[in-house]
């Protein structure tokens, strides 16, 4: 798919009054569409119109790189965690593996949003992660690319929570996390 610019970007670009957006879509159970406009965007990107809300809790994204080769790509999103709000979804509903859609947009010189914002990236929920200090709040979402699934190990954790949860009273991993080490089960061949 051809990421080149739109014709409708491209003539506007050249008045020299362009400003670049991110259009973000989380998909928790109640889908979240977040901006860093300072101002409510509308878009029809993910299919249908959607309001993009400028509200400010979408503080930071780091991480957003490309690559020319099939690779793992991840990146960070940082959200507030002041009012609570994404913090109580994050620990109320399963949000690992939800997708995540970010979209680069373009605002003409009257700050309407030009058509035609492509697709800058696509990943899934990867980990979360909560981080309080005296001064702010803020709830961060590790996502990886597509790329990332063909890493990971299926199959249950070695935790003691996992281990209860099939075998209650079971004290096989209750010390599991205690180790860090790589352990190697069966036979030990050099």
């Amino acid at each position: 798919m051809s990421r080149g610019l739109s014709s409708s970007v491209k003539t506007e670009s050249a008045t020299g009054n362009i400003s670049r957006v991110l259009l973000v879509y989380i998909g928790f159970a109640t889908p979240q569409y977040l901006t860093n406009a300072s101002f409510e965007l509308v878009s029809s990107v993910s299919g249908s119109s959607q309001t993009y809300t400028a509200s400010g809790h979408l503080k930071n994204i780091t991480g957003v790189n490309e690559a020319n080769a099939p690779t793992k790509n991840s990146l960070s999103i940082s959200l507030s965690a002041v009012d609570q709000t994404y913090v109580s979804v994050v620990l109320n509903e399963n949000v690992i593996n939800s997708d995540v859609k970010i979209w680069r947009g373009y605002l003409d010189s009257s700050n309407a949003l030009i058509s035609d914002p492509y697709l800058l990236y696509y990943g899934t929920i990867d980990e979360y992660r909560i981080v309080d200090s005296t001064d702010t709040a803020n709830l961060v979402l590790n996502v990886t690319s597509h790329w990332g699934q063909f890493d990971k190990t299926s199959g249950r954790a070695t935790t003691d929570n996992s281990q209860q949860r099939f075998f209650s009273g079971d004290k096989g991993m209750e010390f599991a996390a205690l180790t860090v080490r790589d352990l190697r089960w069966g036979r030990a061949d050099a």
